[in-house]
């Protein structure tokens, strides 16, 4: 079972099982949430291992997937990728950046986003 506590990839919550990936021009997006958003998730389970509740990681999913849409817009239109402290907005997420690394090896980006 994946955790939410880890780095999210997209290859890894596909329900498809075709290992899909969140990219912006070969780079591959990456989520983590700061615990200040985890206390959050916390708060949402009702069981016990509330890091591994499918319902919970799976709303959390689905707002990761709204979050990297907000990003992968933004970097069409502006040419640029947000940056710390922008805030990604869909009614149902608004989640704000609260730190970004970058892998020049791995060819990943890491967004740490909090609420």
């Amino acid at each position: 079972m994946k955790s939410i506590v880890e780095v999210i990839k997209h290859q890894d919550w596909s329900r498809t099982g075709q290992g899909q990936d969140w990219l912006i021009k070969g780079w591959k997006v990456q989520f983590l949430f700061s615990d200040k958003q985890l206390r959050e998730v916390k708060k949402l389970s009702r069981v016990d291992n509330w890091y591994e509740d499918p319902i919970v990681a799976d709303t959390c999913i689905d707002r990761l997937t709204n979050c990297f849409d907000s990003i992968q817009k933004f970097y069409n239109t502006f040419g640029i990728l947000p940056q710390v402290k922008d805030r990604l907005f869909d009614e149902g997420t608004g989640m704000i950046i609260q730190d970004r690394s970058i892998d020049g090896n791995e060819m990943t980006i890491t967004f740490t986003l909090c609420i």
